[in-house]
C-alpha cells in the first residue's frame, strides 16, 4: 500500500529556496525510494475551501459535521462572500427563519447587497422571518425589511427586542438547524471573525430561550 502525506519544507540557510531542496533531494539516495512533488497552493486552497463548506473544518480532524471557517480581511471580499453564501445556503428550505443579531440592522449598500444574496440563497420556501436585536438600530429597519420583501414579496416580518442574546445566529425554526456568525453583515471582510454550523443543541436552547419573542 502506497502511503502519502503532505509535508512542509522550510529553509534554514539564507539564500536557499525550494529549488535547492529539490535539486539536493534528487541527487540523494532518498530519490530512489521516495517521490516528492509540489502542490499548487491555489488548487489546494480551493479544494480545502470546498471541503470546509460541505463538511466543516472540524471534519478534517474529527468525524463530525461542523464548520469553523475564519473570515478575515486577508482574502478578497468575493472569496469571503462565497464562503458565507455557501454555508447560509444550507438553510434553504426554511419556512420560518430566526435571525438573532444585536446590531443586525444597517442601511449600508454593501450590507444590503449581501443580505439580498443570503436571503435569495435560502428563499425557496421562506414565509416568515423573526429578527431579534437589541433595538439600537431600529431606525434602519426599513432598508433591510425592503430587502426581505424584494426577494420574498409576501414574507411576514416580526421584530423583537431583547438584550438576552449576544451571539449572532441564523436558525431554521422548522428543524433547529442553524449558523452562528462572529460578526454582523457589515463586519464581514473587515475584521477577523468566524462562521460556524451550530450544533443541534445550540439552536434548540436558543429557541427555548426565545420562545416568547417568536
Amino acid at each position: 500500500m502506497i502511503d502519502s502525506s503532505i509535508i512542509g519544507v522550510k529553509n534554514l540557510k539564507d539564500g536557499d529556496n525550494i529549488g535547492d531542496f529539490f535539486n539536493r533531494f534528487y541527487k540523494s539516495d532518498l530519490a530512489r525510494d521516495f517521490g516528492v512533488y509540489r502542490l499548487s497552493l491555489h488548487v489546494l486552497r480551493e479544494e480545502i475551501q470546498k471541503h470546509i463548506v460541505e463538511h466543516g473544518l472540524s471534519a478534517l480532524f474529527y468525524n463530525t459535521i461542523t464548520c469553523d471557517e475564519i473570515m478575515h480581511p486577508g482574502p478578497h471580499t468575493d472569496q469571503i462572500e462565497a464562503i458565507v453564501l455557501a454555508i447560509m445556503q444550507k438553510l434553504d428550505g426554511v419556512r420560518h427563519l430566526l435571525v438573532i443579531d444585536p446590531y443586525f440592522y444597517d442601511d449600508n449598500p454593501t450590507s444590503l447587497a449581501l443580505l439580498e444574496k443570503i436571503v435569495a440563497s435560502m428563499a425557496s420556501r421562506l414565509e416568515r422571518v423573526t429578527i431579534i436585536t437589541n433595538g439600537s438600530r431600529a431606525n434602519k429597519r426599513g432598508a433591510m425589511h425592503s430587502v426581505f420583501q424584494k426577494v420574498v414579496p409576501l414574507i411576514q416580518i416580526k421584530d423583537s427586542i431583547s438584550d438576552e442574546f449576544h451571539d449572532r445566529y441564523w436558525i431554521s425554526i422548522d428543524n433547529a438547524k442553524g449558523v452562528i456568525s462572529g460578526t454582523s453583515l457589515n463586519g464581514i471582510g473587515k475584521k477577523i471573525s468566524m462562521i460556524d454550523y451550530a450544533t443541534y443543541a445550540d439552536p434548540m436552547e436558543i429557541l427555548r430561550l426565545a420562545a416568547h419573542l417568536l
